[in-house]
């Protein structure tokens, strides 16, 4: 970073614009989704391991592992993830992201388009920063 600076300011490379759209990060939906799924798949593994324990120390003859497993845990989860944008949760339960999902405004051509081009620009609410450009 020291190397870039230098060079910049003596002329050897131009600078960077901190506003082009390339050298933006972007969350796509497939890592989006594999992040979500691995949250909730291992909600779904402590939650099985939680029953087959009680189970096994409450000593019963057989276990049921069709009871044990809820299924349903991944699938909520995934729905109410989409209908609400709320994405994730982290150690202490808080979302981590919002608004990721959102349903496609069909209005007019335009307002789709307008809609699809839209970015988010993760700008903390607190403290001095420069104004989004």
């Amino acid at each position: 970073m020291a190397n870039k600076l230098i060079k910049a300011s003596i002329g050897v490379i131009s600078q960077d614009d901190r506003d082009y759209y390339g050298k933006k990060r972007l969350d796509m939906a497939g890592s989006l989704l594999a992040t979500h799924f691995r949250q909730l798949f291992k909600t779904f593994t402590e939650v099985m391991q939680k029953i087959l324990k009680k189970d096994i120390d409450s000593g019963a003859k057989e276990i049921d592992l069709k009871k044990a497993m809820k299924a349903d845990i991944i699938t909520r989860g995934l729905k109410t993830a989409l209908a609400t944008g709320n994405w994730g949760k982290d150690k202490n339960g808080e979302i981590l992201k919002t608004g990721v999902a959102q349903v496609l405004n069909r209005l007019t051509f335009m307002s789709s388009i307008s809609h699809l081009r839209r970015l988010n620009t993760p700008i903390a609410k607190t403290g001095k920063l420069a104004k989004p450009r």
